[in-house]
């Protein structure tokens, strides 16, 4: 990407807030640097109109720390959760397509847990098609963040509830208030003549999922399942997991969600912490979001919340968000 510049040294970046650091974490830098992702090639010429000019590091490296330190403009990707008055955090959102661009991270670490839903009346119409069209296109694809086994030709065994776990349950224990064990313990004894999913994370260690194993074979009718999630959702009476993406892939189904652990889509989801608050989840959940607008829900975080790069308005919320957070005229 000619217009976003790899620098050799910090002291190579000219001071001050026309000077743009892109911070790849991980994969992301090299993912960036090669024009993978249509979020910085659309926001970097908007960039240089308004007179930025914008370098990529490697996050979390020597060089990267120091420019952290400068009076920057900084976009963090892929990295952890930083405040500061001119970060923002760019990462996909739950659904492809659609991004954060946010001044606190991403998941449950972005700054929608602090906000507040309220439905919009007259964006119903807007909403519904919104809603339609996002989810009609996933579920008929199979769609999801991760590669999913194909669609059932019939529908599964309906279930008490579909577990969705974690990669690991020790990354971020402070953002959970229940343990994959508990979940599932809790759900088997719901109702012990009922079945219940548990499909192990994609990126699941050989010992997280040999653990989920030996948590399953304690109770008779757990199942442990590799299907597609939409199919595993589709069958569940409730979808339980942590924080997982998937628990938000849930809402396309309108499955009442119980998170037992920190998000930013709380405001769609049942939050019990403790495990009799579980019990009490599973058995009124559906009851509870009966009338729950997830047409309206998906269009506020997504549409309203998220910034989508193929969109033609990309550039200016992006420019508007930066603006915004740098205070410039």
């Amino acid at each position: 990407m000619d217009q976003i510049k790899s620098p050799l040294a910090a002291r190579n970046i000219p001071a001050g807030l026309k000077s743009c650091v892109i911070h790849g974490y991980g994969s992301w830098h090299e993912a960036i640097s090669q024009g993978r992702h249509d979020f910085f090639t659309r926001l970097a010429p908007k960039l240089k109109e308004k007179g930025f000019s914008t370098y990529l590091v490697e996050g979390g490296s020597r060089s990267g720390r120091a420019l952290l330190a400068e009076d920057h403009f900084h976009i963090i990707v892929g990295g952890p959760a930083l405040y500061g008055p001119t970060i923002l955090h760019a990462y996909p959102s739950y659904l492809w397509g659609f991004w954060y661009f946010d001044e606190l991270g991403f998941g449950h670490n972005s700054s929608l847990r602090f906000s507040r839903y309220y439905p919009e009346s007259d964006a119903r119409e807007a909403a519904e098609y919104f809603f339609n069209g996002v989810t009609g296109y996933m579920l008929r694809e199979n769609i999801s963040k991760h590669t999913q086994e194909p669609r059932m030709d019939a529908p599964l065994r309906p279930s008490t509830a579909t577990i969705l776990c974690q990669p690991a349950e020790t990354a971020a224990p402070s953002a959970r208030y229940l343990s994959t064990e508990q979940m599932i313990a809790t759900a088997a004894d719901y109702d012990r003549e009922a079945l219940v999913y548990v499909k192990p994370h994609p990126h699941q260690s050989k010992q997280g999922r040999r653990r989920i194993l030996e948590i399953c074979e304690n109770h008779p009718n757990v199942k442990l399942s590799d299907a597609s999630i939409h199919d595993l959702i589709e069958a569940a009476r409730v979808v339980i997991t942590q924080n997982s993406s998937a628990g938000f892939e849930a809402l396309m189904q309108k499955k009442p969600v119980i998170t037992c652990g920190k998000t930013d889509y709380w405001h769609a989801t049942l939050t019990p912490r403790t495990v009799p608050d579980l019990k009490a989840a599973i058995e009124f959940g559906p009851e509870t979001m009966a009338d729950f607008d997830y047409e309206g829900y998906f269009h506020w975080f997504l549409e309203r919340q998220c910034l989508e790069p193929a969109k033609d308005n990309f550039a200016a919320r992006a420019w508007a968000r930066i603006k915004d957070k740098l205070m410039l005229n």
